[in-house]
């Protein structure tokens, strides 16, 4: 999914027409509707600008990168290094522990630790999938 697609999906589950989030963040509505179909790419102001109308994190807006398992696999490479991940072979199958001695790494801990209870919410039923979504996209950590 795009950043275009990632705007029009926030977008609608926010309530938002083109016209009044184009309104809200000063732009014009072509360049919304650009922006979703792709034709446009959003400057990192305007991605920050459409965030806060829609209040959610900048991060989910952003564009990744990655493409497929070997891109998914590249990100974990580095975050390996920068927060201290590390595979773990559980009952489950293949996981991802993060190690506390690594500088940052708690406040992940604590972030991870909010969507295990997020998620246990969602497979519980106390929330929706919609309300799960927006969470995710709202969650700041």
């Amino acid at each position: 999914m795009g950043v275009g697609e990632r705007i029009r999906r926030y977008r609608k589950a926010g309530g938002y027409t083109q016209k009044g989030l184009a309104e809200e963040i000063g732009v014009t509505e072509s360049a919304i509707r650009n922006y979703e179909l792709g034709l446009r790419m959003p400057s990192e102001s305007q991605l920050e600008a459409i965030a806060k109308a829609l209040d959610i994190a900048p991060e989910a807006l952003a564009d990744t990168g990655l493409v497929g398992a070997r891109g998914a696999l590249e990100m974990v490479f580095r975050l390996e290094g920068e927060i201290g991940f590390r595979p773990v072979e559980t009952e489950d199958g293949i996981g991802i522990a993060v190690n506390p001695k690594v500088e940052g790494s708690q406040k992940l801990s604590q972030a991870l630790k909010a969507w295990a209870r997020m998620r246990a919410d969602l497979d519980s039923g106390k929330v929706s999938e919609a309300e799960y979504e927006a969470w995710k996209a709202s969650f700041k950590g």
